[in-house]
């Protein structure tokens, strides 16, 4: 049996995931205990279906898991078509994942309000470069000076907008899945104060203490 399968709703996410999970001694940023993981074995995606098929089939798309992995982590945006709301996207998944056998102390389900870039945005000169930004100011004070970041606020108020226009000004609209990882592997894990990667961290230390 292998530790844990990370179950997230897209390549994106996949990427974000691999990212922060591949680094050397990856457990120690966490503040966890070491466990195994192998991006070619640990982490799957609702191929097709992204955040709303992966909320209304989360129990079939993970119960063969249960005979290959002792613990389960599904991830998915607040933020889509038709969605019920942070609270309610939770409680229908985890109810789908009891039913097709897995116990409750075994999973955990990531509902990011609103999505995904909530983890990607830090004051980081990581961030800057994986974005192409080569300003006289950092890419936080640039969009302090236009009114996408606030002063005193920890993330630009609209995250995957602003992600999407400077990947199409820096980068020329080449937004490949690839940027998430470049991005999550270097950033600092102590910085993304995002309530769902925290409730992650904290799932983690229990289960590897």
């Amino acid at each position: 049996m292998r530790d844990c399968m990370f179950y997230v709703a897209d390549t994106n996410m996949a990427e974000a995931f691999k990212g922060f999970l591949s680094r050397p001694q990856f457990h120690q940023s966490l503040g966890c205990g070491a466990f195994e993981f192998d991006s070619l074995q640990d982490i799957a995606r609702a191929e097709g279906k992204t955040d709303g098929g992966l909320w209304r089939h989360a129990g079939g798309l993970c119960k063969g898991y249960l005979q290959t992995h002792r613990k389960l982590v599904v991830c998915l945006d607040r933020d889509f078509g038709g969605s019920p709301g942070q609270a309610k996207i939770r409680l229908d998944i985890e109810g789908q994942l009891v039913a097709v056998g897995w116990q409750p102390g075994d999973f955990k389900v990531l509902v990011i309000d609103p999505e995904l870039e909530q983890w990607i945005w830090q004051p980081n000169i990581n961030v800057d470069q994986a974005l192409g930004h080569k300003g006289n100011m950092s890419l936080r004070l640039e969009l302090q000076a236009s009114g996408d970041w606030p002063a005193g606020q920890a993330k630009p108020t609209n995250p995957k907008e602003v992600l999407e226009s400077i990947v199409k000004k820096n980068l020329r609209g080449n937004r490949s899945s690839a940027l998430y990882s470049k991005i999550t592997s270097k950033v600092s894990v102590n910085n993304c104060q995002d309530g769902e990667f925290q409730a992650l961290r904290q799932q983690l230390q229990v289960w590897f203490p």
